[in-house]
């Protein structure tokens, strides 16, 4: 998830920036000290979370977040509690007072994950790389996704597409209701699976193994205890 910064305290943007850093699915795209040249930053990029100081010079946080576009969530960070009403009204992810430590920043990214993945579960369609260009995959023809070190296979019905991605990052790209991780190297469509043994699973073509580490969550999934 790529996100921003805005706060006019460069000490606070430091914290911030270091707290980014030890997310492993967060990536920084820059800070900036004001709304305006944020504001003009997010009309030109895509930027999936923006985490927004509220008292800021000529013009609030929270005045900001209106300005911003749907798909931005919005994480408040502030000295002031009196705003916190006015911030989750916003339907902001989070409301954090500095200072923020850690576990709690931690805590409010988790919501946001969270959140994107809700939203992508509505969609039909994803898109991965193939070296400089991007393919369309419609969740719905995904059989199951293999993973070999950094290379993932997604398996359609009636195509196999590879793309350099690791296997977490398109756990976020699917709507969790419609498929299972049932090995660290294999994410299964729960639609595929035709038969269930106790070492693996059948698909229409495919045997696909499940791990003991798995095996308590697909059991329990289905009812199988």
């Amino acid at each position: 998830m790529n996100c921003i910064i805005l706060d006019d305290e460069p000490a606070a943007i430091a914290v911030l920036e270091r707290y980014i850093q030890k997310v492993p699915d967060f990536q920084h795209f820059q800070s900036f000290h004001s709304p305006t040249e944020a504001l003009g930053f997010i009309k030109q990029q895509k930027v999936e979370l923006a985490f927004l100081d509220i008292q800021m010079p000529d013009l609030l946080g929270t005045d900001l977040a209106k300005l911003l576009p749907k798909e931005t969530q919005v994480i408040f960070t502030t000295a002031f509690s009196d705003y916190a009403v006015e911030g989750f009204s916003l339907r902001a992810v989070d409301y954090l007072l500095k200072p923020i430590s850690f576990p709690r920043f931690l805590e409010a990214c988790n919501r946001a994950l969270e959140n994107r993945t809700q939203r992508n579960s509505t969609n039909e369609y994803f898109f991965v790389k193939d070296g400089h260009d991007w393919i369309k995959i419609i969740w719905k023809n995904v059989q199951f996704i293999q993973s070999d070190g950094n290379l993932l296979y997604i398996h359609e019905k009636d195509k196999k597409v590879i793309t350099q991605m690791p296997l977490k990052d398109i756990v976020h790209l699917l709507p969790s209701q419609e498929f299972i991780r049932v090995h660290k190297s294999f994410i299964v469509s729960l639609s595929a699976i035709h038969r269930i043994e106790r070492h693996q699973l059948h698909l229409s073509n495919v045997v696909v193994p499940i791990a003991t580490t798995y095996k308590d969550v697909i059991e329990k999934h289905f009812g199988l205890k």
